[in-house]
């Protein structure tokens, strides 16, 4: 048995390959939400995740436990953010199907136009 692989610990549980698939489809999924629904801490763990991808710069201690350190400070900065955003921006988290019954009033929205749209043809029939 080797002495060097004895003192030299293994910083990081993942092979590179593993880590830099998680962070790439993280960063995606995390993008994606972001530009979909403009949510502040979405971004922040867009950019926190694959930052992470540091500690394979160097096998020093140091810089494993400082990438540690922010991305600690990364996610409680997200989890401070998303509690302020809901805070200004209530009716963004009111309902989980936000999107649906955005759908139903336009959907109504237009079926009510259309009706006035036909009353009123049907008045414009009646009075010639």
């Amino acid at each position: 048995m080797n002495t060097t692989e004895i003192l030299q610990p293994n910083l990081f549980p993942f092979p590179f390959p593993h880590h830099l698939v998680f962070c790439c489809i993280a960063m995606i999924f995390f993008g994606y939400l972001y530009m979909k629904y403009k949510k502040p801490h979405q971004l922040i763990m867009a950019i926190a995740i694959p930052f992470s991808l540091i500690v394979w710069i160097s096998e020093s201690r140091t810089l494993f436990y400082a990438m540690g350190l922010i991305e600690v400070v990364l996610i409680i900065f997200a989890i401070v953010t998303n509690i302020i955003h809901k805070k200004k921006y209530p009716e963004l988290y009111a309902s989980n199907n936000k999107s649906d019954i955005k759908t139903e009033s336009k959907s109504e929205e237009k079926q009510n136009d259309l009706d006035k749209e036909s009353e009123e043809i049907q008045e414009n029939e009646k009075t010639e």
